[in-house]
């Protein structure tokens, strides 16, 4: 539908208003009643063209309950891309999100948000309940391997003590063989429960929707094999040590 009206503005004066494109461009002369006006410009209204809207970035309005999150998106990012953005800033799982625009349910997560129509100032209704991970069987089992993990570090810290005064010469040298023997045994089992721990992360099965409990996972993961590798140091002083006082 075309609208017209007459303002006072410059040729070729362009801009948005709302979600709508405004064309302006001048005519000689427009009857107008019995009046005839000269150099009128005329306006026209069109509907924003989802195909133009491209890489352009632009704020839309995520609405979640009495929550509301403003996101930056562009015309090509797919509804994919956007339950992405809503995970990380909603806590809700993509495999739990509900993406309704216009009370239409989005559910192709190829499509893009041109065109689904989501322009500039969009309002993208979510449903679908925050990621509790006091609700996560998994997050709760990688948490409790990483209380463990603590508890195995401390084995490993409270070692170090006799190591250094041994190799600082503190402890007797007749005494020292067998010391070392039994901290060289206590290592030892300190790297096999390390081990034993990433075994049982390794058997933890995750969800699609557990992103949080993978995540964790790793950094437990990662948290083991830095303790693991302060492990192998500590071991090799041990070996130099124990050639010293052979």
């Amino acid at each position: 539908m075309w609208l017209f009206g007459f303002l006072e503005l410059e040729r070729n004066d362009l801009g948005v208003f709302c979600d709508y494109t405004i064309s302006r461009y001048s005519l000689p002369y427009t009857a107008f009643g019995s009046s005839v006006l000269k150099s009128t410009t005329c306006v026209r209204f069109l509907k924003s063209n989802p195909a133009k809207m491209g890489d352009a970035e632009y704020n839309i309005l995520l609405c979640h309950g009495s929550s509301k999150y403003e996101v930056v998106v562009w015309g090509a990012m797919t509804l994919a891309d956007l339950a992405s953005k809503i995970e990380a800033v909603t806590h809700i799982s993509q495999a739990s999100q509900k993406i309704i625009f216009k009370g239409k349910n989005l559910a192709d997560p190829g499509v893009t948000l041109a065109s689904y129509g989501i322009g500039p100032g969009a309002k993208v209704m979510v449903l679908g309940k925050k990621y509790d991970p006091e609700d996560d069987a998994s997050y709760q089992a990688v948490a409790q391997i990483d209380n463990s993990c603590s508890a195995v570090e401390k084995k490993l810290n409270d070692l170090l003590p006799e190591v250094d005064s041994i190799a600082n010469g503190y402890m007797e040298p007749h005494l020292c063989g067998e010391a070392l023997g039994k901290l060289k045994k206590q290592l030892l089992g300190v790297n096999e429960e390390f081990m034993r721990l990433l075994e049982r992360l390794d058997g933890i099965s995750f969800e699609e929707n557990q992103a949080p409990a993978r995540q964790k996972r790793k950094s437990v993961v990662q948290r083991i094999q830095h303790l693991m590798e302060r492990t192998d140091q500590v071991q090799e002083n041990i070996n130099h040590l124990i050639k010293s006082y052979s």
